[in-house]
């Protein structure tokens, strides 16, 4: 007769679009058996057959395996595997579109991203975020400097990144100030 396996080695928490190699621990392999791999509960959704398996859940899933032969069918081990996901898309930005070299304390921000532990926010040349760095709402300065080009956002964790939103922003010149114009005639 077959003994039942102990437990389960592998990674048992995965970041979404991964996988991990799962396999039985202990246990005896008796006349003719097959270790069964399932999901949901011991005999329930097959998940594979042999000593190890690799699995790509979307979802926290629990796996099972057992001994099945000629002389019995064990009880089963068990492993959850975790699986953490990556940032959803960064929704719209909000703001304004358009402001002028030299303008202050300019507000951005955008929804909450979910699964995401931090913002990351690129701007324009001669732009500098001033406050909110690595959250939803940020406030930026606009040098003198300060050219036209695109603010973009997108959510960050362990696991990676979420796909980038983009919000165009125009940066009209100021007029030059002229002091201590002297004119001789």
């Amino acid at each position: 007769p077959s003994v039942a396996p102990t437990s389960i080695s592998g990674t048992a928490t995965i970041c979404e679009g991964t996988s991990t190699t799962l396999t039985l621990v202990g246990g005896t392999q008796g006349t003719n058996a097959t270790a069964q791999w399932f999901l949901g509960s011991c005999g329930g959704t097959s998940a594979g057959t042999g000593n190890s398996i690799t699995v790509s859940p979307t979802i926290t899933t629990t796996y099972y395996v057992r001994y099945s032969g000629d002389c019995n069918t064990t009880t089963c081990a068990s492993v959850t595997v975790i699986v953490n996901p990556l940032p959803v898309a960064a929704g719209t930005i909000s703001g304004p579109t358009a402001v002028c070299q030299g303008e202050e304390s300019v507000n951005y921000s955008i929804p909450a991203i979910a699964n995401a532990t931090n913002y990351i926010w690129t701007l324009p040349a001669g732009a500098s975020i001033t406050s909110g760095a690595n959250t939803n709402s940020i406030t930026v300065d606009f040098d003198v400097t300060a050219i036209s080009g695109n603010i973009t956002v997108y959510g960050q964790n362990a696991c990676g990144t979420g796909a980038t939103a983009t919000l165009a922003v125009t940066v009209n010149i100021s007029p030059l100030i002229v002091s201590n114009y002297t004119a001789t005639i």
